[in-house]
């Protein structure tokens, strides 16, 4: 994954470097300005340390842009500065950042906290993945019920979706209920849209 480092400091650029190269795609930006530009990129690293003080924008300046942009939003930001105190942590955090890492820095814990942030946009991406094919499930379930004529639609009922008569019970649907005689043939067959309804419908 790549991870974009925003640090005016040649001694803190190459020490990151040093701790976090061998397992990330590292991306350098010695200011403010170009740091913005390049998390505006389509290519754009999604997990980036931000130093507060640096030429151009500060870093919670960048995390408010970015929080500002539906495009940015999901990108996970780390603070990464010297001051400690609870009112700049609290500030920095309000800010937009997702974490707060101060120098001098344990390498060990710097690793820990990257790889929560990557861990955090692995899960939002995980979530995503499986909203989009829930939908197209939705989707793919209701038109062929509606190729197959059958009058009820398809919701989302926690976790499963499963089939559901309120819409016939609610104008302006122009949608009747089977009688519990028509879902039969006279001869006491069982027509296939009425097994298919016994077989899929739940209370």
């Amino acid at each position: 994954m790549k991870l974009l480092i925003a640090e005016d400091d040649a001694f803190f650029r190459r020490i990151l470097k040093q701790v976090l190269s061998p397992e990330h795609e590292l991306v350098f930006a010695e200011n403010g300005d170009e740091a913005w530009a390049v998390l505006q990129k389509p290519d754009a690293p999604r997990l980036a340390i931000l130093d507060w003080v640096m030429p151009g924008l500060s870093g919670p300046q960048i995390c408010r842009n970015v929080r500002a942009c539906a495009r940015l939003s999901s990108m996970y930001l780390i603070l990464f500065t010297a001051r400690n105190s609870t009112a700049d942590i609290v500030s920095g955090l309000r800010a937009g950042a997702d974490d707060y890492v101060t120098k001098p820095f344990d390498p060990e814990e710097l690793r820990v906290r990257v790889k929560l942030g990557r861990l955090t946009l692995e899960l939002h991406d995980a979530a995503e993945l499986h909203a989009m094919l829930a939908e197209q499930e939705l989707e793919l379930r209701t038109s062929r019920e509606h190729a197959a004529g059958w009058p009820f639609n398809l919701k989302p009922v926690g976790n499963d979706y499963l089939y559901r008569v309120e819409d016939c019970l609610i104008d302006p649907f122009p949608v009747s209920i089977p009688s519990p005689t028509s879902l039969f043939h006279a001869d006491g067959r069982v027509p296939a849209q009425t097994s298919y309804f016994l077989e899929n419908v739940h209370a």
